[in-house]
């Protein structure tokens, strides 16, 4: 309840604050954050240990995902004129070639900049999008996000029954996004990750041996400018003889590549190299 409570309160204020205001107390909420959760703070140190940043900070970490909190409560009061200014998108034809063989396209990205934005960005211009969301443990908070999402044609299923949702979306010639750099089922496997081994999903690897859709690899991030930016890369090929775990390697690639590029931006706050985490 309390949650929800937060959450709608802060839907309300995007409606009638600045912008840049609204950002600034999210600042201060995640400073806060920041301070009273060293567990989060010691699973993103190691996470940054894994990219070589040992002596970076770590606190902008916590300072842009305010940022993406603040953008994925201010969808219930964006228009599309606004969404498509704040956007830019980098690779279309990528998207676009992918999606020439009628079935659909998935989509993969790390945890990277204001998913929830990109995902009502590429829908808002034409390219209708299915994906999975963890369940909050409120109910109506799950219901609240859902809304959200919705509302701007980002269809979103739980994880206990997405598969087939997800398989009939890709008949449809829809696309499909995952997020593959956490896994939250029983079904990972454990795969080489930032030069160690973690168990990660490979549900987008069987999804698409199972229905021919292409594995196309994408991320977003907030440019110094303040623009969000969603790059398109292109498809992973894999041969006929590659199984499931060197194709999930391979995405984990594409993957590496993306959150080294903006590591102040990569919102992982577990410790990925065990189940579980210290926060």
């Amino acid at each position: 309840m309390v949650s929800y409570a937060l959450y709608v309160t802060g839907a309300a204020l995007v409606r009638v604050l600045p912008r840049r205001f609204a950002k600034g107390i999210a600042a201060a909420i995640a400073f806060t954050f920041f301070v009273t959760r060293p567990g989060v703070r010691r699973n993103v140190r190691r996470n940054f240990d894994a990219l070589g940043l040992k002596t970076k900070s770590i606190f902008p970490v916590f300072h842009n995902f305010s940022h993406t909190v603040t953008d994925f409560l201010r969808l219930s009061c964006m228009s599309r004129e606004q969404m498509k200014s704040m956007c830019v998108l980098t690779g279309r034809e990528h998207l676009d070639e992918a999606a020439g063989g009628g079935r659909g396209v998935i989509l993969f990205a790390p945890h990277l900049g204001p998913w929830e934005i990109a995902g009502a960005y590429l829908t808002t211009i034409g390219y209708p999008l299915n994906t999975v969301a963890l369940e909050h443990p409120s109910t109506r908070v799950t219901r609240f996000f859902s809304g959200l999402r919705r509302a701007w044609g980002l269809v979103d299923y739980p994880l206990r029954s997405c598969a087939g949702e997800l398989v009939r979306a890709l008949a449809r010639g829809e696309h499909v996004v995952l997020l593959v750099d956490r896994n939250f089922s029983r079904r990972g496997a454990r795969l080489a990750f930032l030069e160690a081994e973690a168990v990660l999903p490979v549900g987008h690897v069987v999804l698409s041996l199972r229905t021919g859709a292409p594995l196309v690899p994408c991320c977003c991030f907030y440019r110094p400018d303040g623009k969000i930016e969603v790059v398109v890369g292109e498809a992973i090929r894999p041969g006929e003889n590659h199984g499931i775990s060197e194709i999930a390697c391979s995405c984990l690639e594409r993957v590496e590549s993306f959150i080294r590029a903006h590591p102040e931006q990569w919102f992982a706050f577990d410790n990925l190299w065990q189940e579980g985490s210290d926060a």
